[in-house]
């Protein structure tokens, strides 16, 4: 069966600004796109309802932090600027292809108050990626709007930190330890400092 998906991409693509990223490895497997995203939804629409598409799972979403520093920044200042790029990988059963579509979520924050970038939720048309965004939006940042279920996987309720970006800080304010004797967990503020 020899389908050409980036056929299709540009028809459904027409006016919309995306771009096909060389691939060297299983280049003939494997279709990469990037788009803006504002575009995310309505690709991941085609995606789960088109016929070509037919029994094509998404497998992960996942994100990582390509930084860009500022050099107009005084020296030693914590400030940057960053790009995390998301990307949604899905995996055609029927003739074994993988699509990986690259969005970016510009953002800029500092070390201090992180403002969250904002990408489309697709968790109603594909149910596996209702935890998946979740641990997106907990891990590195990225909130996704009308996304119902806003509850944190890994971190506790409240933590509005992000561990997998840049600027996150490698000594806690807090210490946890668990209190056998109670019962309980106790925080404490740091008592080794560096």
């Amino acid at each position: 069966m020899n389908i050409n998906y980036k056929l299709y991409f540009k028809c459904v693509l027409d006016k919309l600004n995306f771009s096909f990223i060389n691939n060297y490895s299983q280049a003939d497997k494997n279709y990469n796109l990037l788009i803006q995203p504002s575009s995310v939804y309505y690709l991941n629409t085609h995606l789960r309802l088109s016929t070509l598409f037919y029994s094509t799972q998404l497998v992960d979403i996942f994100s990582y932090e390509v930084p860009s520093v500022n050099l107009s920044l005084p020296q030693g200042s914590l400030s940057t600027a960053d790009t995390s790029l998301l990307v949604y990988n899905y995996h055609s059963l029927l003739t074994q292809d993988r699509f990986f579509v690259f969005t970016h979520s510009g953002s800029s924050y500092n070390s201090f108050s992180a403002s969250r970038s904002t990408v489309q939720s697709i968790a109603e048309l594909f149910s596996a990626a209702n935890w998946l965004e979740r641990e997106v939006s907990e891990l590195s940042g990225i909130s996704m709007s009308g996304k119902k279920d806003l509850r944190n996987l890994m971190l506790q309720y409240g933590d509005a930190s992000t561990p997998f970006k840049k600027s996150f800080p490698t000594i806690g304010l807090r210490e946890m330890f668990y209190n056998p004797i109670k019962d309980t967990i106790v925080q404490n503020p740091v008592t080794i400092q560096l």
